[in-house]
């Protein structure tokens, strides 16, 4: 998206510790391979990969920004938040992140059991193997299935089985946006809306300013130019630092995306230099820290 002799930065990655194909070393490699000056390991609901691709660039590039994908609601309208340059090791943070855990393992013996109950010979082990310490989650549950089945391939099952209305159907228990963004912020981070095409109302990005939001990602796989240049504007407008990174899954999704939609190691500057005026905002508020 950026002509190729500005530094490039890649900040929506996904590696094998939640849905994504590529272990963090592969990533690390590629984006080495791509001359990526920063990149996000933005997995779902989990920092777990941070701490591998830290020490893996100790003395060399890419930079590293720890982040992580969530899962909000505001209202009813299902929001991705990234979070950038978390303290990933805060406690208030970790704890939520092991009550999402806790969610999903739920949820996914939900489908299980709905699925048995439709004559599929699943079991909830063998949806834990291939999730194999990966954040769990429906493409674990249609892996299985095509293990299984006559389904032959992972988006088939999808189709039939694991979208609202079917009946391996189990809704994602979600956070308010509010308490995620605040959640964000107290352990030290920016947030920034992701994919915002896929929501289809732009009216809600005022209502998550309101929140505290502080970027959009501009660019994305799913973007095109005339989205770009629209959430260009709309960022402008309200006062907020562009994102944007290529959403790589590695091979899952069949086309190689990585390092194809970056943005400019100045709009990194941009986003690192909104923690200040964070910390600034948050001086006035009293954050409720558990004892």
């Amino acid at each position: 998206m950026t002509p190729h002799h500005h530094p490039r930065a890649d900040l929506h990655i996904h590696s094998a510790y939640s849905d994504g194909t590529y272990s963090i070393p592969e990533i690390i490699w590629k984006a080495n391979a791509l001359e990526l000056k920063a990149i996000s390991i933005t997995d779902h609901d989990t920092t777990i990969g941070i701490d591998e691709a830290l020490r893996l660039t100790e003395s060399t590039s890419p930079e590293v920004i720890p982040g992580i994908e969530f899962s909000s609601k505001l209202n009813e309208t299902s929001i991705h938040l990234l979070a950038y340059f978390i303290d990933h090791h805060d406690p208030d943070l970790k704890e939520y992140l092991a009550l999402c855990e806790k969610r999903r393992l739920i949820r996914t013996e939900k489908m299980v059991k709905f699925l048995q109950d439709e004559g599929y010979q699943i079991t909830l082990d063998q949806v834990l193997n291939i999730a194999d310490g990966g954040v769990l989650g429906r493409p674990h549950v249609a892996a299985a299935l095509v293990e299984v089945s006559d389904y032959k391939s992972v988006p088939h099952v999808f189709r039939d089985l694991l979208v609202r209305g079917k009946p391996g159907y189990v809704a994602k228990p979600t956070f308010n946006v509010s308490e995620i963004i605040e959640l964000v912020h107290s352990s030290g981070g920016v947030a920034s809306l992701a994919h915002p095409k896929t929501i289809g109302d732009d009216a809600i990005i005022p209502k998550l300013v309101h929140r505290g939001l502080d970027a959009i990602e501009v660019v994305h796989s799913s973007h095109s130019m005339h989205d770009v240049e629209k959430y260009s504007a709309l960022t402008d407008q309200y006062d907020l630092v562009l994102s944007g990174g290529s959403d790589c899954h590695g091979t899952r999704l069949g086309r190689e995306v990585m390092g194809k939609f970056t943005i400019s190691t100045e709009h990194v500057a941009r986003l690192r230099s909104r923690i200040k005026s964070n910390h600034y905002k948050n001086q006035n508020t009293t954050l409720d820290y558990k004892e």
